[in-house]
């Protein structure tokens, strides 16, 4: 009888399992096989995938790529780009706090849409759009700056290493900011209303209960946004790819080179599989400090 039964609990899980072997199977071979494959490749010289004439070098590739000037300086445009992509969080909370206050909820719904619309937008027609605005002669934003200005501007914001990254972040910002609008409209929403009410009958005006009650409401908003912001930053590519003329080296001057792309240049520019898989392990151990250090400052780990 017990063995009936347990055979019946065994059957049921199977069936319930059966469901995930799909997704199982794909994670596997899609995701920790080659995870695993780079970790190994990244001790080996390896030029071409697959013959097995790879050599042992033990550290040399991670020694190598942190003596090269190319990989250091694609550390530092990488760090730079992402911090200044954070600029779009305190603008979508500004904007998300401005659609909050609007009455009509349809008139919400609309700006909530209008907003986000630049994210299902690709990434190339984004790219494509941006270097007609940012144009140095005739670019819409020129234009705007010399009519506001009344001087001629002519700043070569994707073409000039002095403002590349700011072009670049201009055209993220653009990206980026519908989402971050609407997880702090998400969070804002969720404050209670009994919160405000009591601070209204203390005489908080709208400002003082924006700053005293909204804005360490939305600590934990913030810090989801700060740490997504980040990796992803961290792992920016197609967008600064294109710019750049589709090659990686981050044009103009190498401004624009993430470690991504420094990945992909030794990866299918001048196959060296090995310094390609040390820069993929470098990059992902800084993703992995970096969160955690996120996650210890905000008290992720402590005790509820």
């Amino acid at each position: 009888m017990k063995n009936q039964v347990l055979k019946l609990k065994i059957k049921k899980q199977l069936i319930w399992y059966s469901f995930l072997i799909v997704s199982i199977l794909t994670l596997l071979i899609l995701t920790y096989i080659p995870m695993l494959t780079t970790i190994r490749y990244s001790f080996y010289d390896v030029e071409v995938v697959g013959y097995g004439d790879s050599q042992f070098v033990g550290l040399q590739n991670y020694q190598t790529i942190m003596k090269n000037a190319s990989f250091l300086k694609s550390v530092k445009n990488t760090f730079i780009l992402a911090l200044l992509s954070l600029v779009s969080i305190p603008l979508g909370f500004i904007l998300a706090s401005l659609i909050n206050n609007v009455k009509w909820k349809s008139m919400q719904s609309f700006f909530r849409v209008g907003y986000y619309f630049p994210n299902i937008i690709t990434g190339v027609s984004v790219v494509l759009i941006f270097q007609v605005v940012l144009k140095t002669n005739g670019g819409l934003l020129n234009d705007a700056l010399s009519f506001l200005t009344r001087h001629d501007i002519s700043i070569g914001w994707l073409s000039d290493s002095r403002y590349s990254r700011f072009g670049a972040t201009i055209l993220n910002v653009w990206m980026t900011l519908g989402y971050n609008m609407l997880i702090n409209l998400a969070s804002l929403q969720s404050i209670s209303n009994e919160v405000y009410e009591a601070a209204e009958v203390d005489g908080a005006n709208a400002l003082q209960k924006w700053l005293y009650i909204t804005i360490p409401q939305m600590t934990s908003c913030f810090v989801f946004l700060f740490i997504t912001s980040i990796i992803n930053g961290l792992a920016r590519f197609t967008d600064l790819f294109i710019i750049g003329g589709n090659t990686p080296i981050g044009s103009p001057g190498g401004t624009l080179q993430t470690i991504l792309m420094y990945i992909y240049q030794f990866s299918f520019e001048t196959p060296r599989y090995g310094i390609a898989s040390a820069g993929a392990m470098i990059l992902f151990l800084l993703t992995f400090v970096i969160t955690m250090i996120n996650l210890k400052l905000t008290g992720f780990f402590k005790e509820k």
